[in-house]
């Protein structure tokens, strides 16, 4: 049965991102909820589907950061995927908050 989804990041135009876990089937999925103005479409995503498109966007580094604090960085990013070299983050209201990671 599923875990009731955390939100990881939102947008300032309404759109948010949640992480879900399943722990019958353990595994983690992305959900994106657009915000109302566009319809409100929720479209789900494997996370490494979702990195490798959106992973040098602020949700991807918000969804980064979220797995750290989950401790499941490494499981959840697949080997077959180089991973997206993170920049500084100084400032963007959809992140939770400000961070720097090193190379």
């Amino acid at each position: 049965m599923p875990e009731a989804p955390n939100e990881f990041a939102a947008s300032p135009n309404g759109d948010k991102w949640y992480l879900e876990h399943n722990e019958t089937a353990n595994q983690h999925t992305v959900i994106h909820r657009a915000n109302d103005a566009s319809g409100g479409t929720v479209t789900r995503w494997p996370i490494s589907s979702f990195l490798e498109h959106f992973g040098d966007h602020p949700q991807g580094q918000a969804l980064r950061e979220a797995l750290h604090d989950a401790g499941s960085a490494e499981q959840e990013v697949p080997s077959e995927h180089t991973p997206v070299v993170q920049k500084l983050v100084t400032s963007f209201p959809w992140s939770r908050k400000t961070q720097h990671v090193e190379d």
